[in-house]
């Protein structure tokens, strides 16, 4: 009962105070006018604080800062550089967010790759959409050119300056695409390869587009929303270099490989690998030495294993995926191939596959099979 009293009170008071206010609006003095308005408006406050406070953050942007290092090949780096995204993603679906690059100096490719998904993925997913994430022009300069290199700038919606031009960053190229849009995915990766084409020999990645969207695939499994089966990928040539980096935010390798093959394989391959541990980076391992996918189809569904025969046939390059909690790595070193395997305490959530291969194994009297 004396809530029922004490709510009719309140409705009587505002009601009163709006009247006044109104009254004011007819015939007061700017001065009563802003004042019976501040009145009112501190009224609302307190009486619809919920209310209030949701208009209010719809206002205000935090700002997050980047770390010195947006890096995922040092261990330190790596837990620095997965915090800040989860941050970013958390921030997101509560306020609109300003991400401040001045003490970022250094961005390398997998970190950025993943960092693109993120944002992509946010200005999407966020309450805000694509108001949800904008930025301080960096510090760096290096920095700047990489964010406007890779199409940071276009993604966000914010204009870009004039910036220096760095050998390391201008060659990269970028594309991004979605499983379900099985041939703008090919027509996306057709276009790197006419990009990089002059540069790189035809002979050397002649189907590099097919293992690309390949590499996909582990990701996905029975999966068919867009956002949830989107891939962001760079490549390029770099000090006679193929490089390439695709990253994925599905549900990982280590999640996917028992779901599409089965617990019995995967524990077979484990044990002719000697691997014992169940880890997210033992398999991605197996994931690698796992022939063809179910698609029944002899050109689909290689492309771990098509750049793994690279390396094993000529003992250069690398292969490097994380996925998950899980880093492998397999590169040719000194004539020999040899890998390594870590595991982190977060996770990136979702899949990154690189590689880089040596332009001059086209000069060998050996024919590059994908």
């Amino acid at each position: 009962m004396n809530r029922i009293i004490k709510r009719k009170n309140k409705r009587a008071m505002m009601f009163q105070f709006k009247l006044k206010l109104k009254n004011t609006l007819l015939s007061g003095d700017v001065y009563s006018i802003h004042k019976n308005s501040l009145t009112l408006a501190k009224k609302k406050k307190i009486n619809c604080k919920s209310k209030l406070f949701i208009k209010t953050i719809a206002y205000k942007r935090k700002s997050i800062p980047a770390p010195q290092y947006i890096d995922f090949y040092y261990e330190h780096n790596y837990t620095k550089t997965v915090s800040f995204f989860n941050k970013i993603r958390k921030e997101s679906q509560r306020n609109k967010i300003s991400i401040n690059f001045d003490e970022t100096t250094i961005i390398t490719a997998s970190a950025m790759i993943c960092f693109l998904s993120e944002v992509d993925l946010i200005l999407k997913t966020s309450p805000f959409k694509s108001k949800a994430i904008t930025f301080k022009h960096p510090k760096n300069e290096k920095t700047e050119s990489i964010l406007k290199q890779v199409g940071f700038y276009d993604l966000v919606g914010k204009e870009s300056r004039k910036t220096k031009v760095f050998d390391d960053v201008s060659y990269w190229n970028y594309a991004s695409g979605a499983k379900s849009e099985l041939q703008k995915t090919q027509s996306a990766m057709i276009e790197i390869e006419n990009k990089i084409g002059r540069a790189a020999k035809r002979k050397l990645y002649k189907g590099f587009s097919e293992a690309m969207a390949n590499s996909v695939e582990h990701a996905y499994y029975d999966a068919d929303d867009e956002i949830a089966t989107k891939w962001w990928a760079f490549a390029g040539v770099h000090k006679d270099k193929l490089i390439v980096v695709i990253c994925d935010k599905g549900i990982g390798i280590p999640s996917s490989l028992p779901i599409k093959w089965g617990a019995d394989l995967v524990n077979k391959t484990l044990g002719l690998l000697n691997i014992k541990t169940k880890t997210d980076s033992a398999l991605i391992k197996a994931a690698t030495r796992m022939g063809k996918t179910r698609t029944n189809q002899n050109n689909r569904g290689k492309g771990l294993s098509d750049v793994l025969s690279i390396i094993n046939q000529f003992k250069v390059g690398n292969l490097s995926i994380f996925s998950n909690k899980g880093y492998y790595r397999y590169y040719g070193e000194n004539g020999v191939a040899k890998d390594k395997l870590t595991e982190h305490n977060l996770s990136m959530c979702g899949t990154i596959v690189e590689w880089s291969i040596p332009l001059d194994i086209d000069s060998l009297d050996k024919e590059v099979v994908l």
